[in-house]
């Protein structure tokens, strides 16, 4: 079995969102975040990806609380109940025949699954915290707090992954909450996140990755879940 609890990997994560809640607090604007923009809507099949679904119920009622406070604010999406998870690895828009880089063809996707059920058997589950709050320049978040559990589960998915890139950032795990809708100045933002900043909404076990796809048409569709992979006991 692979060993887990990377505390290495924790202290550098527990590093990066202190460095980012420190430069949101500096920020003059937030920044519009949206997935679902007309690139995003102008694709054709669903798109594919990796992700640990996060069960609401262990967040409860200090979720929605947070998110009361959140929907005071008329520049954010909140995200449902259903969308709520941390993502793994995306894996691209699911078509017939792929002539772009962020695009895979349903036999590739299978593939992907079934190469990826061994990798993940190797890593024992492990427990997850979500919290405090915390927000990019346009999104609000939960940091993850996993012993450093997520990113050697990222880094093999993305071995095997369809789409090879060279992403902006280093994997940094995190549940997304709600996405600013627009350029706007930043407010009492800060302050109200603030609030949330040392709190830790829930726990719960990361059990299984699942693959799952998601329809292009709609803000927040059902996330269907094409293949799970069990951690190993």
């Amino acid at each position: 079995m692979v060993e887990q609890g990377n505390l290495e990997q924790a202290r550098e994560q527990d590093a990066a969102y202190r460095r980012l809640w420190q430069a949101f607090r500096t920020f003059r604007r937030v920044a519009d975040g949206r997935h679902d923009g007309p690139g995003w809507r102008g694709r054709s099949g669903v798109f594919a990806a990796c992700l640990l679904r996060v069960p609401v119920s262990a967040l409860q009622p200090d979720l929605d609380r947070l998110r009361a406070d959140l929907a005071a604010v008329p520049i954010l999406r909140l995200h449902p109940d259903h969308f709520l998870h941390v993502m793994l690895q995306e894996l691209g828009f699911v078509v017939d025949e792929p002539q772009r880089r962020d695009e895979i063809s349903p036999a590739r996707l299978a593939e992907f699954a079934a190469n990826a059920a061994g990798p993940v058997a190797e890593l024992r589950p492990f427990p997850v915290t979500l919290g405090g709050a915390n927000s990019f320049q346009d999104a609000v978040f939960l940091d993850v707090r996993d012993g450093g559990g997520l990113a050697p589960l990222h880094a093999r998915l993305h071995e095997l992954a369809a789409v090879k890139s060279a992403p902006r950032f280093a994997y940094l795990p995190h549940a997304t909450v709600a996405h600013y809708t627009t350029d706007a100045p930043i407010g009492r933002l800060p302050a109200l996140l603030a609030d949330w900043r040392d709190h830790r909404f829930g726990r719960f076990l990361a059990a299984q990755v699942e693959v799952v796809t998601i329809a292009v048409d709609e803000p927040y569709p059902p996330m269907v879940t094409r293949a799970t992979l069990p951690l190993g006991g």
